[in-house]
């Protein structure tokens, strides 16, 4: 009986699990190009310091027709339970909607993610070499599997005003 439970508790975490790899996603799915005017982004810089004047985390938001859209963030501390032991500084990148999954592609790095979403808030640690190469060309594509509707879209965004958001982390 034991088995049993065991046996079942397995099939049905492999049924409902949402692990997708980024070429699976990414080629596996219908998304709908997003209007070539939403696709220009204007970054805004914004440095955050503790009560003692040192460097906690340093943003880049983004915005498309004055919506804010995306950040890309450097943080020098780690508040949370899972990133207090991270190397310092290391990266994120939020989302400010529901979403089942996210992918970003810039030249030479893939990025997915499809943890379970509790806030409107979706911020997810990256790698090194994708704010590299988004702070490089100034754009990354991103696909977006939605969580209210399941609709998906895709686009490749860029930053009208690089300089700033490569100043920015300096």
């Amino acid at each position: 009986m034991r088995n049993l439970l065991i046996l079942t508790a397995l099939f049905c975490c492999t049924l409902f699990s949402k692990e997708h790899s980024f070429k699976d996603f990414t080629e596996g799915n219908y998304f709908a190009p997003i209007d070539e005017n939403y696709l220009q982004l204007k970054a805004l810089c914004r440095k955050n310091y503790d009560d003692k004047d040192r460097k906690k985390y340093y943003e880049v938001l983004f915005y498309s027709h004055d919506k804010h859209v995306f950040d890309l963030n450097k943080h020098f501390i780690g508040t949370q339970p899972g990133h207090k032991n991270l190397k310092k500084p290391f990266y994120s990148f939020t989302l400010w909607n529901w979403f089942n999954a996210v992918a970003v592609k810039t030249k030479s790095k893939e990025f997915i993610s499809n943890t379970a979403q509790l806030d409107k808030r979706r911020s997810e640690i990256i790698p090194r070499d994708l704010v590299k190469d988004i702070l490089d060309d100034g754009q990354f594509t991103v696909y977006f599997h939605y969580l209210m509707d399941n609709s998906k879209s895709v686009g490749t965004f860029k930053v009208s005003n690089l300089k700033l958001v490569r100043t920015c982390f300096e």
